[in-house]
């Protein structure tokens, strides 16, 4: 079995379920403690600089050869040793963010539906579920995203759609002058969130037919995703107001669970919270799957090559299994408590994420005037 029917869409729709996952728990309550009322504009500041870098990461990945994803792109940008340290960094990086992806969700878990319960239950068994996936074909990982994205997306804008009726104006207008700086930085939290969902898929390239027109599926896919959350912020400051939700721990959660529909059915932050297990399935799996594309090439493995590749390699196979202990043995170790995972998640995975991206720009100036690209 191969990789070889993998589709630009498939990969598109796996990176905005993926990102889904950290945006729903970062977003918007980050934006607002730093802009306030203006956080709903943050998303939408964010767009131009996003653009610039997918133009940038755009022209790296139309350098790749047939057979080729980000593992071996940077393997033969960088050279053998430096090529092989890059790797060996991102691998790890992306092991420890399969765990706290996992430890992340659990906490989604024990907090909005079983606060009695033990966040390592649930770090067991979604990291079990990722791990199963990740031995699978990728383009099975990315069937499903293509076809779970669309309902989740369809749950999202019913959601935003009901809480009109509950929006105040007052909490989202009038904005002035000074509020324009407040929603430039808020648009940090928004970037990290999308940078995950662009560069994460880029591992899986390898199966993917080389082809043109990659700049601009990535900035349709920017454009909406920008749109989305700009919406989702909207309608959570708008019932909540900046001060209460710069507060909330699961602000998006919080509004479904204050939502009524159609007058008679009430409480649908269960049933939510239980179909938001599929973001963070997916962002675990499709993190252990990079890693693995990433550390298979430490021993000395060939990178793949002429268009086809195979799903799980012969070569550096057995690291699967490691590297999915490591990351569920990450997610039951790391934040232990409330306070340590917001530090987790406000502080070193943001710097981590800023950090993996931009390596790219990195690799692509390096293979340029090396002339390897």
């Amino acid at each position: 079995m191969n990789d070889a029917r993998l589709s630009r869409r498939q990969l598109l729709s796996l990176g905005a379920a993926a990102a889904l996952s950290p945006a729903l728990r970062l977003y918007p309550a980050a934006s607002a403690s730093i802009a306030g009322r203006a956080a709903w504009l943050s998303a939408l500041c964010c767009l131009p600089p996003l653009l610039l870098y997918a133009w940038l990461f755009g022209r790296l990945i139309g350098r790749r050869r047939d057979g080729e994803g980000l593992a071996e792109l940077t393997l033969r940008a960088l050279g053998d040793k430096a090529g092989r340290a890059a790797l060996l960094l991102y691998g790890l990086w992306l092991l420890l963010y399969a765990g706290f992806v996992l430890r992340a969700a659990a906490e989604r878990f024990t907090v909005a539906l079983f606060p009695q319960s033990e966040p390592a239950f649930f770090v067991l068994t979604l990291g079990l579920a990722a791990l199963a996936a990740s031995l699978c074909p990728p383009r099975a990982l990315a069937r499903m995203a293509r076809m779970l994205f669309p309902a989740l997306l369809g749950v999202i804008l019913l959601l935003l759609l009901v809480s009109l009726r509950q929006i105040e104006a007052e909490n989202l207008l009038p904005l002035a002058g000074r509020d324009a700086l407040p929603a430039l930085r808020g648009a940090l939290p928004v970037a990290e969130v999308l940078l995950l969902g662009l560069y994460a898929p880029g591992f899986l390239l390898g199966g993917l037919e080389k082809r043109p027109g990659a700049f601009r599926a990535l900035a349709l896919w920017l454009t909406g995703m920008c749109l989305l959350l700009a919406g989702l912020c909207a309608a959570v400051l708008g019932c909540f107001g900046a001060e209460i939700t710069a507060r909330l721990s699961l602000p998006f959660f919080t509004l479904v669970r204050n939502l009524v529909f159609f007058r008679t059915l009430e409480r649908m932050e269960a049933l939510v919270v239980a179909l938001w297990l599929f973001p963070d399935f997916l962002l675990a799996s499709l993190s252990l799957l990079a890693a693995h594309r990433c550390l298979r090439l430490l021993p000395g493995a060939a990178p793949a090559g002429g268009g086809e590749e195979p799903a799980v390699p012969a070569a550096g196979r057995w690291m699967i299994w490691p590297g999915g202990a490591a990351a569920v043995t990450a997610g039951l170790l790391l934040a232990p408590t409330g306070s340590a995972l917001t530090l987790w998640s406000e502080r070193i995975v943001p710097a981590g994420q800023y950090l993996a991206a931009g390596l790219f720009l990195i690799i692509y100036m390096v293979g340029t005037v090396k002339k390897r690209l």
